[in-house]
């Protein structure tokens, strides 16, 4: 099914060398689908050396998770428990991109696995089999038992194993809506994004079960035939039967946390609608809608966590790709739906990253787009603020602003300095975090 849509002859030539390049990545794509072992049946040791990360890595989000569970309690301490739940979803990014160690893509996967349970984590990792150029994206889930939560996290570029994510990277180019009824909403905007949103679908990720109830139905007749799960395929229902993600005592939706940093930011972005059942349906007058999550949806999005965002959501008309009339304007979209004060843009003073494609500004592909949700400015040298505000402006002298582990040391330390202005902080003696997060 044709998706995607860009207009003028420039995009014509970009999607035909795009196309090219598509054929030469896939022809070397290999699909991959990990999952590591129940916790129960691993024996973590807590000396062990890491080995995607340090243990100085480790152990800042191993504080992180007990401040999250020490203000889970404490409705007063919103802001800190804002800090540690960025703080531990920076620590994860920063496992998944493994680049510390040397090895094959598959020794480094695996090895991710290994640090997500040395934080207490069951985990799995997947690239869609269904992609008709690359194996794009990449995911990591992870849970604990019972928490009733999941960890959904997509990592950024140097996380590839190929040129493959670079090349859905350059896809930049706006995208139409083309809705059909019933379908996941995939909001307008950068056609790279959206079209990895589109493999995780055709790739069964989202869901196979429509309620909870009948998600932990297959989860008791898988248990009850003792089948293994598929190694082929990771989705959100065969990672919830596997892990007993579910807690047995609610009848909620599951609530997910979306996650990532510069690509993965992206493609989070354009996920959040399909994660939290929002489908098109056709209006009585004629044109399309974007209409909330059946009332059985098993899944609500509880928090997204943007790292160093691009412009992924475009709804103005403006700039040499322009979008034909009747588009659905995604922030809007998103806003109506209660994702967009869901939403943090976690964007540090100095990363080219969330800058380009601004509006009114230079741009290869004349696109526009906006960032969303709260934003979270991290300066020069100081603490982050969090604030509904547009970023701070683009300077060039901070070396190295868009690595992930220059967000993690920020927030790490904002979230100290917060335990340290509470009364009665240095009386208190942080345990290690039992579940939760």
């Amino acid at each position: 099914m044709q998706m995607f849509k860009v207009s003028g002859c420039a995009s014509m030539v970009r999607a035909a060398v795009f196309a090219l390049l598509g054929i030469l990545v896939s022809a070397c794509a290999t699909d991959q689908h990990y999952w590591a072992p129940p916790l129960d049946a691993v024996r973590i040791q807590e000396s062990r050396s890491a080995n995607c990360v340090d243990n100085e890595i480790l152990l800042a989000g191993r504080d992180a998770l007990a401040v999250v569970e020490q203000t889970r309690r404490d409705p007063d301490n919103a802001i800190e428990k804002i800090f540690a739940e960025m703080t531990v979803s920076a620590v994860i990014g920063e496992i998944a991109y493994c680049d510390s160690m040397e090895g094959e893509e598959e020794e480094k996967i695996q090895a991710a696995l290994s640090d997500f349970g040395a934080l207490s984590y069951n985990a799995a990792y997947l690239r869609p089999r269904f992609s008709s150029l690359t194996t794009f994206p990449s995911v990591y889930l992870l849970s604990k038992p019972s928490s009733h939560r999941i960890i959904v996290y997509f990592p950024g570029v140097d996380a590839a194993a190929g040129p493959g994510d670079l090349l859905q990277s350059l896809k930049a180019g706006a995208a139409e809506d083309q809705p059909v009824a019933g379908q996941p909403y995939i909001p307008r905007g950068h056609g790279g994004f959206r079209e990895g949103i589109a493999n995780l679908i055709n790739d069964g990720f989202f869901l196979q079960a429509k309620s909870l109830a009948e998600l932990e139905e297959e989860c008791s007749q898988s248990a009850k035939s003792d089948r293994a799960p598929d190694r082929k395929t990771v989705s959100l229902a065969g990672f919830i039967c596997t892990y007993d993600v579910a807690d047995p005592t609610r009848s909620d939706p599951i609530e997910l946390v979306v996650a990532g940093h510069s690509l993965g930011a992206g493609v989070a972005q354009s996920a959040l609608g399909a994660f939290n059942g929002m489908t098109w349906i056709r209006e009585p007058a004629g044109g399309w809608a974007v209409a909330a999550p059946e009332r059985n949806w098993p899944f609500r999005v509880r928090a997204a966590y943007l790292y160093s965002p691009p412009l992924a959501l475009y709804p103005r008309d403006e700039g040499c790709n322009r979008v034909s009339g009747g588009a659905v304007n995604p922030i809007d979209v998103y806003t109506v739906h209660g994702l967009t004060d869901l939403t943090y843009s976690i964007i540090k003073e100095g990363d080219p990253v969330p800058n380009l494609w601004r509006p009114g500004g230079p741009s290869i592909n004349c696109v526009e787009g906006n960032h969303f949700g709260k934003m979270v400015s991290i300066p020069r040298g100081e603490e982050p603020d969090i604030a509904a505000r547009t970023p701070v402006t683009i300077k060039w002298d901070n070396p190295f602003p868009h690595r992930l582990q220059s967000y993690r040391k920020a927030l790490a330390n904002a979230l100290r300095r917060t335990q340290d202005d509470r009364p009665g902080a240095k009386d208190e003696k942080i345990s290690e975090p039992m579940g939760g997060y």
